[in-house]
């Protein structure tokens, strides 16, 4: 026995549910509250070096006061009065990286001496605040700034598309089930299977819901289907369906749609759920649940 397209749109429902009943919320004590007052984001990504609120206001410099040199990774050379960063590597190699200068002049001459007397475990460089050690890539000083340690790239963000293993002085990045890892050797794509369905990516505007492919064409043998002022749409992969909201002029002319699209070639059986009765459920289950 098939399980009715709307049990599986549950979720879908439910928040349409909370939407309607539920008052404004302000952010929670673990997220940070962009400057537009809409937007809540996890504290994590507060001044993490990315802009996740689309003011920026998570990465103001009010908000992130901390020195800029702390945003270079290990063996970096931070740029003064910049966010630049250069590979101490490409210090005083007599090709100028930073605009002010600071990783070339009379220092890397008069100061190179005292790199011998330092005692550095991988290298020295001069610097203008005097000979400084760094390590080879993938390791970084210890706090005695001479000696050094494996660095876990794995804890920069970014560093891999999906899963990251450490390895001393290395890591590997790998994909979860249903991915192949590209061959830049971090990030993922998702596999094409079965070969003859290709990835298609349903969008719904104001006026339809249309099919393309990931390259942006649109697929060819899936006519738009009109809607009007759709505000929420699921599809549901097992079923071949996919339900979306359609908006009326008024609540009681809001319908939800559903139709069936076997084998990605069209909208078929398109039929209409009493969304009334529907959300009355999902009102009483959310009750059940939040009593059990």
């Amino acid at each position: 026995m098939l399980t009715p397209p709307w049990l599986l749109l549950l979720p879908l429902l439910s928040a349409l549910v909370a939407a309607a009943i539920d008052a404004p919320k302000t952010c929670s004590p673990k997220q940070f509250a962009c400057r537009d007052q809409i937007t809540c984001i996890s504290k994590g990504w507060r001044c993490d070096g990315e802009r996740d609120c689309p003011d920026g206001s998570d990465e103001a410099p009010e908000i992130c006061p901390q020195s800029k040199a702390q945003r270079c990774q290990p063996n970096e050379h931070n740029c003064l009065g910049t966010e630049v960063c250069v590979p101490m590597s490409r210090l005083c190699n007599g090709v100028q990286d930073c605009v002010d200068g600071s990783d070339e002049g009379p220092h890397c001459r008069e100061l190179r001496g005292n790199c011998s007397r330092l005692g550095c475990q991988h290298h020295c460089v001069p610097t203008l605040d005097g000979p400084t050690c760094y390590c080879n890539s993938s390791f970084q000083l210890q706090a005695d700034g001479k000696t050094c340690k494996d660095f876990d790239e794995c804890s920069v963000y970014g560093t891999c598309s999906q899963l990251c293993t450490n390895t001393d002085g290395s890591f590997t990045c790998g994909c979860v089930e249903g991915y192949l890892l590209q061959p830049d050797n971090r990030s993922c794509k998702a596999k094409n299977e079965p070969v003859d369905r290709p990835p298609v990516l349903l969008i719904a505007n104001s006026q339809n819901i249309l099919a393309t492919y990931l390259s942006g064409a649109q697929v060819s043998t899936i006519t738009p289907t009109s809607t009007r002022q759709t505000t929420a749409m699921d599809f549901s992969y097992t079923n071949e369906t996919v339900c979306w909201v359609h908006v009326g002029d008024s609540a009681a002319q809001t319908q939800l749609k559903c139709a069936r699209m076997p084998g990605l070639k069209g909208f078929v059986d398109e039929h209409t759920i009493n969304i009334s009765l529907s959300l009355h459920l999902c009102v009483f289950l959310k009750s059940q649940q939040e009593m059990g």
